[in-house]
């Protein structure tokens, strides 16, 4: 690929149907590693979703990773003056996600620290029997994104939550659907799937779908508790 191609090509392509913003990774090359220029345009393309009025936001990729996590050997923006503005983007991002009624991911291959942040961001996850998940943050020296660690623990409690981001451990699409945290769906049909999910969200009344997913909220915050007791 030229350098032209490189400097002109949209990193975050949007695309924008009725009440539904579709993103996709478009960095194949990197295996959609997050640079601070891909965070940018994606951070751009989800707040102008949420402009728009969209109430649901499909996150996909282009090639055969869906996010390999942040570029560390790409410029944090110490040289443009901004240091550690690559984290502050990620962070930004997965609070946007968490703004939407509802956000879908589709997972079709890797999805490697601030990737697997991403999918966690998300409501619905959409992976293929080929997906695979991977916290190597904490070996590395690196918190996870505090959204994460609060997502996986009031999905599967501490002590999983505590496997899943503190080991380095590469997790199969099959482990983390043991866990209720993704759905596999066959690679052929992934994209269809994913659009054809989060398209039905779309079509419900986003302040409907938005006190639904606050109500589903509270309720894992006082059931979880009750939960882990029965199974001491």
């Amino acid at each position: 690929m030229s350098a032209h191609v490189e400097e002109t090509r949209d990193l975050c392509p949007a695309e924008h149907l009725d009440g539904l913003v579709v993103l996709t990774l478009n960095r194949p090359e990197a295996r959609n590693a997050l640079d601070v220029p891909l965070l940018q345009a994606f951070v751009a393309g989800l707040a102008a979703g949420i402009r728009a009025g969209a109430g649901v936001v499909l996150v996909r990729a282009e090639g055969s990773a869906f996010c390999a996590g942040a570029d560390v050997r790409s410029d944090d923006g110490t040289a443009s003056g901004h240091p550690g503005l690559r984290r502050r983007l990620i962070e930004e991002s997965l609070d946007l996600l968490g703004g939407y009624p509802a956000a879908v991911v589709a997972v079709q291959g890797a999805a490697v620290g601030a990737g697997w942040a991403v999918a966690a961001a998300a409501d619905i996850v959409l992976a293929s029997p080929a997906a695979s998940f991977r916290f190597p943050e904490l070996p590395l020296g690196f918190p996870p994104p505090d959204s994460t660690v609060r997502r996986l623990e009031a999905a599967v409690g501490p002590a999983r939550a505590l496997r899943l981001l503190a080991l380095g451990e590469r997790f199969a699409a099959d482990d983390l659907a043991g866990l209720g945290l993704v759905d596999v769906v066959p690679e052929t049909s992934l994209d269809e799937k994913a659009r054809e999910t989060a398209a039905r969200l779309a079509a419900l009344p986003p302040e409907l779908l938005r006190d639904l997913k606050a109500g589903l909220s509270a309720w894992k915050r006082t059931s979880l508790p009750n939960t882990l007791e029965r199974q001491s």
